[in-house]
């Protein structure tokens, strides 16, 4: 019973399931999520080639292939275990029924009659053929870890992982949806699954590829640079982030023969930061690479080799280069729109840092008209301020950054208190201007009708000012 504890996820499990359908050259695959009764079941149906009785029983038994067997160029197998390993990970009960050259046979695994008997029986017999009977179905039964999850709100759970397996089907198998490799339907539940390609390549700009060789070992690396949210529309700014955000989704996505292998990481060689938010890289390996990659059982999970890491970690600067080039000219933009900003940006050896500025109109005007133990006092809360903003910088440009919106103030969500703010807020900043400036009211006004708060809300203000 150990290979129910290998620590496959669902989805992770149904993409070994779908790996088989694939190896047996299928064009189109189904996956249907039942609730018959109190229990959930599995169908994987595909139009695949099929097993003979001999295959079907090779297929059940476990471990029937040597990681260092040479396979076809298009095989997407590992070790022979998906199947077994895979389906028992979810189900106690698993149930194969297969056609090819007319005839149908059906192979069954029963863990709590294997438990009972103390012995691995397969059970295994012929059945009657139908004419639009082709290629082969899995079938879960006794879905016991859904149950364990969450028994009382099965139902629902069940939904949940049912939408949520539809987007990983999109996304691992995306090259094969959209016709890359060979075209593949998927369906689930009847409905179709769409292509995810996560580099946005239509928008997206892209290095040159790299093609690392040494020995018996290759790969292909190509980089994308995601566009900033000011040259998309809001739909694919939020299609393309992703449920977990853009700031999750850089890194390296590993492909073996065309099926997405890792979720996206630096395998180490750099942090997840905002400024390479918008970089995501591909790498292209074929099922050769196996064991130098030590590609895991569950094919979730592998680790560059050594001669690999040597040349990622040499390139990776230019990889990653454009996204910083990308944030660092928008972080000036954004510096330089401001004519009076309430932040300096300075820079030294040990990098960019941001300081309260204190050469702003109204804190000039405050420190002028205070006494010199209430001016060190605000000066003590000003160091302050400038000191820990370092410590929260990276949270707060993930936060604003990931929503299109967020720092836009809509005039019509203003309260009254809110509002009544802002206009004296205006009107102190103006009477400062006028004064200690010696601007005209209208060049005050044109002034601050640029700044935050006040340009947000500039129709609701610029009368009452």
């Amino acid at each position: 019973m150990s290979m129910r504890s290998l620590g496959y996820s669902f989805n992770n499990s149904i993409a070994d399931i779908l790996d088989n359908s694939i190896s047996a050259e299928a064009s189109q695959i189904e996956i249907n999520c039942l609730w018959e009764g109190v229990d959930p079941i599995i169908e994987i149906k595909d139009n695949g080639k099929g097993m003979s009785l001999d295959e079907l029983r090779e297929a059940m038994r476990p471990g029937t292939h040597s990681p260092l067997e040479k396979r076809s160029g298009e095989d997407l197998g590992r070790f022979g275990l998906g199947l077994k390993t895979a389906s028992f990970s979810q189900c106690k009960r698993l149930v194969v029924k297969t056609t090819k050259k007319g005839e149908t046979f059906c192979a069954i695994w029963d863990l709590d009659k294997v438990e009972k008997e103390n012995k691995w029986l397969l059970d295994i017999s012929k059945c009657e053929n139908s004419d639009d009977c082709k290629g082969t179905t899995v079938r879960w039964e006794n879905i016991d870890t859904l149950i364990k999850k969450d028994r009382q709100n099965g139902k629902e759970t069940f939904e949940n992982i049912i939408y949520n397996l539809t987007n990983h089907v999109g996304i691992t198998f995306q090259r094969y949806i959209n016709g890359d490799r060979n075209k593949i339907r998927f369906f689930v539940n009847n409905i179709e699954c769409d292509a995810y390609d996560p580099f946005f390549k239509s928008k997206s700009t892209s290095s040159p590829q790299e093609y690392i060789k040494d020995k018996n070992l290759s790969c292909l690396v190509e980089s994308f640079t995601l566009p900033s949210k000011e040259k998309c529309t809001e739909e694919e700014w939020n299609l393309y982030a992703g449920k977990e955000g853009y700031l999750a989704n850089q890194g390296f996505y590993l492909y073996r023969n065309g099926r997405l292998i890792s979720e996206p990481t630096w395998f180490g060689l750099e942090k997840k930061t905002p400024k390479r938010k918008l970089c995501r890289v591909k790498i292209d390996i074929d099922n050769s690479n196996d064991v130098i990659w030590q590609l895991d059982v569950k094919k979730s999970k592998a680790v560059p080799p050594p001669f690999i890491r040597k040349r990622l970690r040499n390139i990776i600067r230019e990889l990653v280069s454009p996204a910083e080039r990308n944030f660092n000219n928008r972080v000036q933009r954004l510096s330089n729109t401001q004519i009076l900003p309430i932040w300096d940006r300075k820079a030294n050896k040990e990098g960019v840092f941001y300081s309260v500025s204190r050469e702003h109109p109204l804190i000039k005007s405050f420190l002028k008209n205070i006494d010199h133990e209430s001016k060190q006092n605000l000066e003590n809360i000003l160091n302050l301020i400038d000191a820990g903003i370092g410590g929260i910088a990276e949270g707060i440009y993930a936060d604003f950054s990931d929503d299109k919106n967020i720092n836009l103030i809509d005039s019509k969500d203003l309260g009254k208190d809110e509002l009544e703010k802002i206009i004296l807020t205006a009107k102190s900043f103006i009477k400062e201007l006028t004064i200690n400036d010696k601007v005209t009211l209208i060049q005050a006004k044109e002034t601050i009708q640029k700044l935050s708060p006040f340009k947000e809300s500039w129709p609701l203000i610029k009368d009452l000012i």
